[in-house]
């Protein structure tokens, strides 16, 4: 009895795998490849959305380096 169900589950097992690797799909069997289609139509305005990406960080940098002789005061 306990072998006729490990040879099932092993089949059922089997089977999962070649149907989410899309195995069945030409007859129509397919895994939902396409997940969440309703975020897309939900977005409003998307192109909308900028991205700046700072060009040069250096001289930012080079103002809060400290010098060689350390940090100098002012005299008075």
């Amino acid at each position: 009895m306990m072998r006729w169900l490990m040879a099932l589950l092993l089949i059922l097992n089997a089977a999962t795998l070649a149907w989410q690797w899309d195995a069945f799909a030409p007859w129509g069997w397919g895994s939902n490849t396409a997940r969440e289609p309703e975020r897309l139509t939900n977005q409003i305005r998307p192109d909308a959305l900028k991205i700046d990406i700072p060009t040069a960080a250096q001289p930012i940098a080079a103002e809060t380096a400290p010098t060689e002789n350390g940090p100098t005061a002012a005299k008075p």
